[in-house]
């Protein structure tokens, strides 16, 4: 496993931002709330609505984090028995976790009856199909499963791209990607303007190929030292754009800007990902210092475990958010946060990394703290 502590932290910041964004869905004030700033009402919703888009960046750190060995020379993809090496690491990494969630949510949901249609939604999931299917998209158990299954989908297609980066260089694949990318959300939003969420026609592996790819060019940089300068003028431009998609966002929620517009949106939001990974990637940068934060690593670290678990954790605990009064709501939030924590932890130590001997290290509670989050597991 390699270790980057920076990107263990940045991993924190998007699970963060998925579970503040599951929380408060639908108990927010349509075009509110607002902070009063010198008269001028600045609305709070770019903030509050668009925690989801952690996702995006879990797709570039994915793509960083699977390449980061090629691109340095510690793996190599040259034949079928490296490729079958990959997909073999890739398994134990991602499916030992996913069945066993995916059980877990089955059974919990069989005492509300094993229906014909329980049966055939139990069948898309465990078969790993309902990730090509448009109206299994979104798994009804644990809908967040579906970027689960945009993952695995680019796995499978990881040592064609690296091999064809090989040919023709990393840098013209991006170009590729993206062109393909922005043409299958362009489709996909034309065809299905009104999908609320994510959507099979807009999140698919051929929509979200372009954050992968670019995950292995940032990977490319980093391992050649290619990283800017100035890492605090990357930041900012980095959180700017980031801030400009963010609001973009916000005026389409609200039906002010068309859906289409979502689909460039999300380039200029992944360019500032971008510009924020290579700047925290930057040996002594403050934000890299900032986001090697011990506790922060921790919680990038379980992200995995606390992804999958917190959808049927928030379902069962909060299903109905926007009825709730705020003292029940803030109850509520506090007690799915600890279960969804306390559950992560134990799969996280039992079923991702079992194999680990010194359960310590997983948590960063060796003596060695600043050695320990050095070494900190980076899990790809």
């Amino acid at each position: 496993m390699d270790r980057v502590p920076v990107i263990n932290g940045l991993r924190g910041i998007a699970i963060l931002a998925v579970l503040f964004c599951h929380s408060v869905s639908g108990t927010m004030p349509r075009f509110g709330p607002y902070l009063s700033l010198h008269g001028i009402d600045l609305p709070l919703s770019p903030l509050i609505t668009n925690g989801w888009t952690g996702v995006n960046l879990f797709f570039i750190l994915s793509g960083l984090v699977l390449y980061l060995p090629y691109g340095a020379g510690e793996r190599r993809m040259v034949n079928w028995r490296d490729g079958f090496a990959f997909y073999r690491r890739r398994c134990r990494r991602l499916l030992p976790l996913f069945y066993v969630a995916a059980v877990a949510v089955l059974a919990l949901h069989a005492s509300d009856g094993v229906t014909a249609a329980y049966l055939q939604e139990a069948a898309w999931l465990l078969s790993l199909a309902f990730m090509l299917s448009a109206s299994h998209f979104g798994p009804p158990f644990n809908i967040p499963l579906w970027s689960i299954g945009v993952e695995i989908l680019f796995s499978i297609f990881f040592p064609a791209v690296v091999l064809r980066a090989r040919s023709i260089g990393l840098g013209w694949c991006l170009g590729m990607a993206i062109a393909l990318s922005l043409a299958a959300r362009i489709i996909g939003y034309l065809s299905f303007p009104n999908a609320d969420g994510a959507s099979y026609h807009a999140d698919n592996i051929a929509c979200r190929l372009d954050e992968f790819v670019l995950g292995m060019l940032l990977a490319k940089l980093y391992v050649e030292g290619r990283l800017p300068q100035r890492p605090g003028l990357f930041a900012g431009a980095g959180i700017a754009l980031l801030a400009a998609a963010w609001v973009g966002f916000d005026l389409c929620l609200h039906g002010t800007w068309p859906p289409l517009a979502r689909a460039v949106l999300n380039n200029i939001l992944d360019a500032g990902f971008a510009a924020i990974i290579v700047a925290a990637l930057v040996p002594r940068s403050r934000i890299g210092a900032v986001l090697s934060w011990a506790p922060l690593q921790v919680v990038g670290m379980m992200c995995y475990s606390l992804y999958i678990w917190h959808w049927p954790v928030l379902m069962t605990v909060a299903p109905d958010r926007d009825a709730m009064s705020w003292t029940t709501f803030a109850a509520a939030v506090a007690a799915f946060l600890l279960l969804t924590f306390g559950i992560a932890a134990l799969s996280y130590r039992f079923i991702e990394f079992r194999r680990v001997a010194d359960w310590r290290r997983l948590f960063l509670l060796d003596e060695r703290t600043e050695a320990a989050a050095t070494s900190a597991p980076t899990p790809n």
